[in-house]
């Protein structure tokens, strides 16, 4: 893996998130649904950043109320991008463990995401990672049209300190 290094998304930023979600096929994001997100006190938002310091990566998720437990938190992935060009070097790894030690500082309970029922490259990424695939969401994409699988990851507690 290079020397990219994981930073802070911030406004000057969209553009670039814009232009890789549609390189790598993502549901797209308007600049206002950006803007909306960062101005979201509990949004994780991070870049991958090259040498150069272009952006090669991004993941966005938030933290958020527990469903089932007013004393509980628990985060949600809306998307992860990694630049195909540097796909399968750890670089999308390195960018889910630094949101995975934002969710750890914020005490979260368990992590959901959706994916594409035919992304297997991400679905074997995720259960690397110990998500599971809950149920599926009929008809959740557009663009093509497609069903989801919603997946959760379970942070056992005591990984919630680190220890």
């Amino acid at each position: 893996m290079s020397e990219n290094r994981i930073r802070t998304i911030e406004t000057s930023h969209i553009g670039a998130l814009i232009a890789l979600g549609e390189a790598v096929n993502l549901s797209p994001w308007s600049a206002q649904s950006y803007l909306d997100e960062l101005k979201e006190p509990r949004s994780i938002m991070l870049r991958l950043e090259s040498p150069e310091n272009a952006t090669v990566g991004f993941i966005v998720g938030r933290v958020v109320a527990a469903v089932d437990d007013e004393n509980a938190v628990d985060a949600d992935i809306y998307n992860i991008a990694v630049d195909e060009s540097i796909q399968g070097n750890g670089n999308g790894q390195l960018l889910f463990d630094q949101f995975l030690q934002r969710c750890r500082e914020s005490m979260v309970r368990s992590i959901w995401l959706e994916v594409r029922e035919s992304n297997s490259t991400a679905i074997r990424f995720y259960e690397r990672n110990g998500f599971f695939a809950v149920t599926t969401r009929k008809h959740f994409y557009t663009n093509p049209p497609e069903h989801a699988l919603l997946m959760r990851m379970n942070l056992a507690k005591n990984n919630l300190t680190g220890t």
